[in-house]
């Protein structure tokens, strides 16, 4: 009997494709192909209508954001755009790298490509999808994700049954049972291959490439038309803004395939390189202070270059970067959670307050001790001014007003905290499955979130809890009082 691995069944070369040798195939590199296609799935999921819809809503109404970040809504919208082309950068950085290995060299420079993912070169113009060819290769890329989810369950499967008919080989099993036994494992060998097959395993460095690059190129058109980069050609020969980002809300995201252009490769107009052509180029962009849209002018450009195209009176100067705009103001403010690592430590506080506001005449010593632990030095030292300065006697009434404020705090703070656990799950490398969605923001979360102000609603939840259970408990020490 062959008893040879499952991961030498893999290496095998699969014959029926007919793939040269010099093609060389993704093979083990699937799996982190998979989760490359699942972030391209995810990002293209968080720039539908439906989606940036309901963000732009939760942005605008949210009292926690509004309260711990900031009540301007274009400078939020600002950060969810530096997140999202950071996240781009980020498969793009990992895309370059597989095309490295590819065949064609085309693909083999890849490194600054989306290094400003608005000033990308002229040659690679075309290289977006259509909206509908978009939609099947996502759908193409979540199938691969699902079947490569499902090739990892079943080669744990594959180890385990050889493992155990190793161990029959050596401890001298009858030779039916071992024959039985070594089907099963020829049959789960064959279920391996066949998903093998439909997943990217067999693929070629440059057709996994192309699909992702492609993807991200798409992204980027998609990106401009839903914050409010989308530039078209003016009545008087000049490219402007067609919307800002404070006048979007109400837009449709999705653009009219007969509509104009939603690029500057897809424009009605097309510069022809023989003849002289000096193209003025203007934009518009939302000040931070005011969300009336300022004309920021035109830029004549005294030459043409066909190969690259630079909308300079979008990003002329860095105050008008959406990307590092929101990242110099960040530095300006107050510090903040994400910036002193604590948002997902005050994540756990607030969300164990929660839990133990539901009941807290059932509150455990040792429940109260393991409160206090994950408390910093400077909430510990607020919450010990502040139980010293309230009243020592609590009535009914109190009570009733600490439960109340216990809750109105809670409604606007719990959904940042749970929005910070569920971002930190849907990126945990170990925990994360192939085919998850990471549909939160960190604008949504308490990453951005004010330190001092978040501080202050903590302490104020823990004096709440104090007292509504220090009034439970007095109730329950009466009762029993008076039933002895």
């Amino acid at each position: 009997m062959n008893d040879s691995s499952w991961f030498t069944i893999l290496k095998t070369s699969h014959k029926n494709k007919g793939l040269e040798a010099e093609n060389p195939m993704i093979g083990i590199l699937s799996f982190e192909v998979s989760r490359l296609m699942c972030k391209v799935a995810n990002l293209w999921h968080c720039l539908t209508d439906r989606h940036v819809s309901r963000l732009k809503e939760e942005l605008r109404y949210s009292l926690g954001i509004r309260t711990l970040i900031s009540d301007d809504h274009s400078y939020l919208i600002d950060l969810a755009l530096s997140e999202i082309i950071d996240n781009l950068k980020g498969v793009s950085i990992s895309v370059a790298r597989l095309g490295k290995k590819c065949v064609d060299p085309m693909y083999h420079n890849l490194d600054h490509v989306f290094h400003n993912p608005f000033e990308i070169n002229l040659k690679w113009c075309g290289w977006e999808y259509r909206l509908k060819k978009m939609e099947k290769r996502v759908k193409k890329m979540k199938k691969f994700a699902n079947v490569m989810s499902q090739l990892h369950e079943e080669l744990e499967i594959l180890s385990d049954l050889e493992t155990r008919l190793k161990k029959m080989q050596s401890n001298g099993v009858n030779q039916s049972q071992l024959l039985e036994f070594h089907q099963k494992v020829m049959w789960q060998r064959e279920e391996v291959n066949g998903l093998r097959d439909m997943s990217p395993w067999v693929r070629t460095f440059d057709y996994i490439v192309r699909l992702l690059l492609r993807s991200l190129f798409t992204i980027v058109e998609r990106i401009k038309v839903v914050f409010g980069i989308t530039t078209e050609m003016g009545r008087d020969g000049c490219f402007v803004r067609k919307y800002s980002i404070s006048t979007l809300a109400g837009a449709s995201v999705y653009p009219s395939e007969t509509s104009s252009s939603r690029s500057m490769s897809n424009l009605r107009h097309t510069p022809n390189p023989q003849t002289c052509y000096s193209p003025i180029i203007c934009a518009r962009y939302p000040s931070i202070k005011s969300q009336k849209p300022a004309h920021i002018g035109c830029t004549t450009s005294r030459s043409y270059n066909p190969n690259s195209i630079r909308v300079k009176g979008i990003f002329q100067n860095d105050a008008f970067d959406p990307i590092k705009k929101a990242k110099r103001l960040l530095k300006g403010q107050e510090p903040t959670l994400g910036d002193n690592a604590l948002a997902l430590r005050y994540a756990n506080i607030i969300i164990f307050i929660e839990n133990l506001a539901m009941s807290p005449r059932y509150l455990r010593p040792d429940a109260r001790e393991d409160l206090y632990d994950m408390l910093t030095t400077g909430i510990k030292n607020s919450l010990r001014q502040k139980l010293f300065l309230s009243s020592k006697k609590i009535d009914h009434r109190v009570a009733s007003d600490w439960r109340s404020s216990l809750k109105r705090i809670l409604d606007w703070l719990s959904p940042l905290a749970h929005n910070m656990i569920k971002w930190y799950s849907e990126r945990n490398f170990e925990k994360q499955p192939m085919g998850s969605k990471g549909q939160v923001l960190l604008v949504q979360t308490l990453h951005y979130a004010d330190q001092a102000t978040s501080e202050i609603a903590i302490t104020e939840l823990l004096v709440g809890l104090h007292h509504v259970w220090r009034f439970s408990q007095e109730i329950i020490d009466k009762s029993l009082m008076g039933s002895a």
